[in-house]
């Protein structure tokens, strides 16, 4: 099958790429650079168009020149609070685009890449300590720009489920760490807070030293980049009609940053890594530390995580060590 994924050259993307290409399918790329410092194992193996998912004559012409049987699409802007127009036009307006774009070039199917965010702040038995699992069907209550946006795009991908041939699910995904985030989004500011589990391996890991100054005790939905492009290939890939429209991806039972760090220490002998006690490590302002319902993609799928923490880790740890 030939694959078009947007946003390929991102954390996420990367990887779904490689993953498709493991599988041995065609890969073709749209993205808004051409920085392939991510895919640099792997560029000459995929194609690439440079096209602004907001521009929709862009997106209409790279579609119909890569010709995919199915979309992934990852293309989307994450530092919202900080410019929410963008944000919207990116996350919204790009995802209508590329489901009109996947209509004219009579694409099967889209798989659209949404978040757990959807399901709003983890309250109640949902949250600390009890963390109930959540379902595909719980109430999505946005509350920030972001989640908001990915919610408002899932609405628009299935508008076009029920009004055209298209067809389309959404992805909603437990927190992903994993090597590339660190790379590409930083560890300072918003970069920190989305890249914090992978500071806490790859700092350490390089010799340097790193804290937490609180979260100990919260515990989080982790899932392995790895795992997700596995995830998100499996149901991109489907032979059969896809039964749900969305579906949440988990990394199994969730982890406290004090076990995730105490992995880390055994895995790293010396690791200079600290966390201080109580909840909200990513320092969010908001409990979105939760635990996902996977049980819809091990019924359809067959689907389970291939990483437990400790593989993860060790794999993360090698990677970064090349």
């Amino acid at each position: 099958m030939r694959v078009m994924v947007t946003g390929g050259l991102g954390v996420n993307g990367a990887w779904v790429v490689r993953e498709l290409l493991d599988r041995g399918h065609e890969v073709g790329i749209l993205e808004a650079r051409d920085d392939t410092s991510l895919i640099d194992d792997v560029k000459d193996r995929v194609e690439l168009v440079v096209a602004d998912v907001r521009d929709a004559g862009q997106v209409v012409e790279a579609t119909a020149k890569l010709a995919p049987e199915a979309v992934v699409h990852l293309a989307a802007f994450v530092d919202c609070d900080r410019d929410p127009q963008l944000a919207i036009a990116v996350n919204v307006g790009g995802t209508a685009n590329v489901c009109a774009a996947a209509v004219a070039a009579r694409v099967r199917r889209v798989v659209y890449t949404s978040t757990k965010g959807v399901y709003g702040p983890s309250v109640g038995d949902r949250g600390h300590p009890t963390y109930a699992p959540i379902p595909e069907h719980g109430k999505r209550v946005s509350r920030d720009i972001y989640p908001i946006t990915k919610a408002a795009a899932e609405d628009v991908l299935w508008w076009y489920g029920r009004t055209t041939e298209l067809e389309v699910a959404a992805m909603r995904f437990a927190t992903i760490y994993g090597p590339g985030k660190l790379a590409r989004h930083g560890g300072e500011g918003f970069g920190r807070q989305i890249s914090l589990y992978s500071s806490m391996l790859e700092l350490p890991a390089a010799g340097r030293p790193f804290a937490v100054e609180r979260g100990a005790d919260e515990r989080n939905d982790l899932v392995y980049v790895l795992d997700v492009a596995d995830a998100i290939a499996t149901v991109a890939l489907a032979p059969e009609p896809l039964q749900h429209n969305a579906y949440n991806v988990t990394g199994g039972e969730p982890v406290s940053t004090a076990a995730y760090a105490a992995a880390i220490r055994r895995l790293i002998p010396g690791a200079d890594l600290r966390v201080g006690p109580g909840l909200d490590p990513m320092g969010m302002g908001a409990p979105y530390y939760t635990r996902l319902d996977g049980s819809r993609m091990a019924t359809e799928f067959g689907w389970q995580p291939r990483y437990d923490l400790e593989r993860a880790l060790r794999d993360y740890r090698d990677r970064v060590a090349l």
